[in-house]
């Protein structure tokens, strides 16, 4: 791997955010409306992420993946994992986000936040844990799939009018990334 995994600080919010909204407007053009995209705003999701990294009860991980880039160290993606959210049965466990920017894929540090989010979980006994994506982002699904999960779930998401489908995909037990390594293409 390329670059560096280590846990968000709440310094690091405002990289956060920006990967937040850049990854969404290069990941999902023809899958949410555009007008979705063109509404993202980075400084509403910065207060958001300073709030949940200064939050000393979240009960979520965060992880930012960074790369030397011009001789600076920047961030290029991050991940959030905690206690499952949608009420799965079999899943306690939920990688809640996972975005690494263009300039950043390739080099394995997707696979380095999901290895440092499954320790996470693993070492808070959330062992079987679920992610959703977006049933159209076909490269994310190939990767998680890469990476061992099996869709276990779907379901509609509303974008404004539009229905967008999102598909879970599950890992009974997620020691399995850790073992495993995966791909290094993202």
């Amino acid at each position: 791997m390329i670059g560096r995994i280590r846990p968000a600080r709440p310094a690091d919010a405002a990289a956060v955010a920006n990967v937040h909204v850049r990854g969404w407007r290069e990941t999902y053009p023809g899958i949410v409306p555009d007008r979705f995209l063109a509404g993202l705003d980075e400084s509403s999701r910065e207060r958001y992420w300073r709030l949940v990294l200064e939050n000393p009860s979240n009960r979520s991980d965060i992880y930012i993946a960074e790369l030397s880039i011009d001789g600076a160290d920047r961030v290029v993606g991050f991940g959030v994992c905690g206690p499952e959210q949608v009420g799965l049965a079999d899943y306690t466990g939920e990688f809640h986000a996972l975005y690494v920017l263009r300039a950043g894929q390739g080099r394995g540090l997707g696979t380095g936040l999901m290895t440092a989010m499954a320790g996470a979980l693993a070492v808070r006994g959330m062992t079987a844990a679920t992610v959703w994506v977006l049933r159209d982002n076909r490269r994310a699904r190939r990767f998680y799939e890469t990476l061992g999960g099996r869709p276990v779930a779907d379901r509609p998401l509303d974008f404004g009018g539009t229905e967008v489908m999102e598909v879970a995909y599950g890992w009974p037990d997620v020691t399995q990334i850790l073992r495993g390594g995966g791909p290094s293409w993202c």
